[in-house]
Order: structure tokens, then C-alpha cells, then sequence
């Protein structure tokens, strides 16, 4: 029995092909479905943060729109996690009314003039 090249090569494609299914199935699910899901929404989450939300308000709205159970310490985590992410990228946040580019999150500078007092 004579393997040609082009059958090996189409085998090994057919497996590449599920190993690229597999792997893109995994991205969306579970830990990974939560950070993407979460990336997605950062943008309208630090407006409401901005505009004077809370992030108990920010964190239950997240769980609604996306049907997580997220408690406070782990909303926060992730809300860090994507801040220091964007901010290491220099993905910085523009105002929604004028498009000017803000240094840091409304909430964090307020921490910042909290802990300096």
C-alpha cells in the first residue's frame, strides 16, 4: 500500500482543520467566553463608571446582559485586569461627548485623590 504525498498532506490538513475547530471552541467557552465577554463591554462599563455609576450597578448590569454570577471582587479583578491590559497597549479611553482622550478612568483618579488625603 502507496501513500502519496497529497494524501498525507490532505490528512494532516483534515486534522489541522479540528485542531483549529477545537481550539476556537475552547477560546469561546468558560473562563476565556468570560474575558472576551468582558473586553467587549469595558468600553461602555468605564462610561457608566464615569457618568457617576457604581460598579455594584456596573457588575450586576454585566451579569444581566451576559447571564454570568460575577461577585464584586471578581468584577473587579477583571475590570483591573482590562485597565492594566489597555493601558500597557496605550489603549487609552476617549470621552464619548467630545473624543478627548482620558489618562485614566474617572474612579481610579478619584481613588488616587482619596488616598492622597
Amino acid at each position: 500500500m502507496n501513500i502519496t504525498t497529497s494524501e498525507v498532506q490532505r490528512g494532516s490538513s483534515v486534522s489541522l482543520e479540528k485542531l483549529a475547530i477545537a481550539l476556537q471552541q475552547e477560546v469561546g467557552a468558560g473562563k476565556n467566553r468570560k474575558v472576551l465577554d468582558f473586553r467587549e463591554a469595558y468600553l461602555l462599563i468605564e462610561q457608566h463608571l464615569a457618568s457617576n455609576g457604581t460598579q455594584k450597578s456596573a457588575c450586576d448590569s454585566f451579569n444581566a446582559a451576559f447571564g454570568y454570577k460575577l461577585h464584586q471582587p471578581q468584577f473587579r479583578k477583571l475590570l483591573s485586569a482590562e485597565r492594566k491590559s489597555r493601558s500597557e497597549t496605550g489603549d487609552a479611553l476617549a470621552c464619548v461627548a467630545c473624543g478627548q482622550r482620558l489618562a485614566m478612568p474617572c474612579d481610579a483618579l478619584a481613588n488616587e485623590n482619596s488616598d492622597a488625603e
